[in-house]
């Protein structure tokens, strides 16, 4: 199953600033949940983790990571990830990131991404994997704001990359899905409660349905 994602988010700080973040793949990948790098191959090739927990339901993805194409003049870079899990499920991203400097020090980052998924996480469909990934985008958005408050120097990266590769599966970050379930139900249905101080009954059978589909998972 394919899903294609396009969005925008507005940084408060300059574009020299966010430029360098975003092409330092090792600290923003640590922006996206569950996500870590674990083995630096080469200047444009990463070995990454991807832990994601639904319910009782543990995914592990390892997979690689690779810059495609970086051009500083233009701030664009792309990225294509890979990963398999032991299940059998297994996930491709394609990642096209721009930065457009703005007025007042301000940056927009525009993303686009073309997401694949195979096995267990095929079946939550792309009705719910579309609005889940855009609260993900979200939070990696948070991340990466947060990132810029915390400049970081090549000794604490290097110490922080030897501590990622030391450290046991379990003890890394975990993505956990039925959370982001849970605030994207709440987001669909606060849109369904906002329409109109008198749900038709048409708003009232897609409530329904948004709990009753959230209850057969």
């Amino acid at each position: 199953m394919k899903v294609e994602l396009e969005k925008s988010f507005v940084i408060k700080a300059a574009v020299a600033d966010c430029w360098q973040l975003l092409s330092d793949i090792p600290r923003v990948a640590s922006c996206m949940p569950g996500a870590s790098i674990t083995r630096v191959i080469d200047a444009s090739h990463f070995v990454g983790l991807v832990m994601v927990s639904i319910g009782p339901m543990r995914l592990q993805f390892t997979g690689e990571l690779e810059r495609v194409m970086i051009d500083a003049s233009a701030r664009k870079l792309v990225l294509m990830a890979t990963g398999t899990d032991k299940s059998g499920s297994s996930a491709t991203m394609k990642l096209i990131t721009v930065l457009v400097a703005k007025e007042n020090h301000e940056t927009l980052l525009n993303g686009h991404a073309e997401v694949t998924v195979n096995g267990q996480l095929a079946q939550f469909g792309s009705r719910m994997i579309s609005p889940v990934s855009d609260v993900i985008l979200s939070q990696f958005a948070d991340h990466f704001r947060q990132k810029l408050l915390q400049p970081s120097t090549a000794a604490e990266e290097s110490e922080a990359l030897e501590e990622s590769e030391a450290s046991e599966a379990s003890e890394k970050p975990v993505l956990n899905a039925s959370s982001l379930l849970w605030a994207t139900a709440k987001k669909l249905l606060s849109s369904l409660w906002g329409k109109s101080d008198s749900p038709s009954s048409d708003d009232s059978h897609r409530k329904s349905s948004i709990w009753s589909w959230l209850y057969r998972k």
